[in-house]
């Protein structure tokens, strides 16, 4: 039996081997490089946008507790006192 395609193989030779080792470890290098350098990147992002969070929270809760403390409804809420002239009755749908 034949075979149609034949594959040979031959083992690099010692300059080959040592240009692919250097090749792989800067390869390996950059690529830490660049992970560290983005991880750090989002690490930062994450950090700052925690702290813009953190400040918007204690400024609504600041607002809120002024409000409060001057006898106010916090936000769009408006106490008023209202007299009923007319009652109706709604008939509700039996479902």
């Amino acid at each position: 039996m034949t075979h149609r395609y034949r594959i040979s193989y031959r083992k690099p030779g010692p300059f080959a081997q040592v240009a692919s080792f250097i090749t792989g470890v800067v390869a390996l290098g950059i690529a830490a490089f660049l992970g560290i350098f983005i991880l750090a990147a989002l690490v930062g992002l994450i950090v700052i946008g925690s702290a813009v969070f953190a400040m918007r929270l204690w400024w609504i809760r600041r607002k809120i507790d002024r409000a409060v403390k001057d006898g106010q409804s916090p936000g769009d809420v408006v106490h008023a006192e209202y007299i009923v002239i007319e009652e109706r009755k709604t008939e509700w749908p039996d479902v």
